[in-house]
């Protein structure tokens, strides 16, 4: 997955402890952040993604997304999804817990949901990841993060969340 944690993984010894740990963990997330779940040892390098393929990277993934006002975006893919770019990150007047099964960057082949309950997005993430990829435990899964970036000149507000957090909350 991420090569500055290359031991990033669930850690979670069954799909029902991925989900509440993801539900505990989604709430403490800032907006803007991105958290990309798929196979363990699927690497994806800068080349890979940016290459011109016929056909898409095969994998089960997961993705959410930290709107504003705790809304997330859910995202369930058999392909390899890129960690999209928003104009903003503020889905007040998207639709809530309706799914969506058009999608504007094509790498999203199974719909996404808007949803306010870190809950029900854990559990939308992790039903998924199980139930596609016929596993057993979420032991061959692994996880990747892109942060946001704020921009220049511009202070940042809020609390300063750090990938560590995250790790931490996984017992690395």
């Amino acid at each position: 997955m991420n090569d500055d944690y290359e031991e990033d993984f669930v850690g979670c010894g069954t799909w029902d402890q991925m989900t509440a740990w993801l539900a505990d963990s989604l709430p403490e997330i800032p907006v803007g952040v991105t958290i990309d779940f798929g196979p363990r040892d699927f690497a994806v390098d800068e080349d890979s993604l940016t290459d011109d393929f016929d056909e898409p990277l095969d994998a089960v993934c997961a993705q959410i997304v930290a709107l504003e006002h705790g809304r997330l975006l859910v995202r369930r893919s058999h392909v390899v999804m890129e960690a999209s770019s928003f104009v903003h990150h503020d889905a007040s007047a998207a639709t809530p817990n309706h799914w969506f099964t058009e999608d504007p960057t094509s790498d999203c082949t199974d719909g996404a949901i808007y949803v306010d309950d870190p809950a029900l997005a854990a559990d939308i993430c992790v039903t998924w990841l199980a139930t596609e990829s016929g596993e057993p435990t979420p032991a061959d899964f692994g996880f990747d993060l892109s942060e946001a970036e704020h921009l220049p000149g511009i202070s940042a507000s809020g609390g300063q969340w750090t990938i560590d957090d995250f790790l931490r909350r996984l017992g690395h």
